[in-house]
């Protein structure tokens, strides 16, 4: 009878476990997918501007591409990681960090999207961070 029982317990945990660890197909807006770039400067750090192109693929993930000037140096990184939307805001999970940036964002017309920040990872000078991506067009 303790097998019994034993083997039922196993078996339910195993079964929510393994439901609860199902990986889930994010919601995504379309209008979003796409090759987009976008500057800002002095928000994030003071005497700082941030370049970016940003690759947001149809399947929820990312690339980005970030140059950085200051006091005349130039770097370049590279990150990746998850995009969606969840609760009408958008959420950006990097995978690097493991941090995930939450916006609010609004589309004017299908060249531009404008996001606020409502919730980032890094401390940042401009508690009202907001930015507008353009989107790059395909020339084919």
């Amino acid at each position: 009878m303790k097998k019994i029982i034993l083997s039922t317990l196993i078996l339910g945990f195993g079964t929510m476990y393994a439901q609860k660890n199902k990986p889930q197909a994010n919601k995504i807006d379309k209008k979003l997918i796409g090759l987009w770039k976008g500057s800002e400067k002095d928000q994030q750090i003071d005497g700082m501007e941030k370049l970016w192109v940003m690759d947001r693929k149809e399947d929820g993930t990312f690339t980005l591409i970030f140059t950085t000037v200051q006091d005349c140096e130039v770097n370049q990184q590279i990150e990746r990681g998850q995009w969606w939307i969840e609760n009408g805001e958008f959420h950006e999970l990097h995978f690097d960090s493991g941090n995930t940036d939450v916006y609010t964002y609004e589309v004017p017309d299908k060249s531009h999207i404008k996001f606020k920040s409502k919730s980032m990872s890094m401390e940042m000078i401009n508690k009202e961070y907001s930015f507008i991506d353009t989107k790059i067009e395909d020339e084919n």
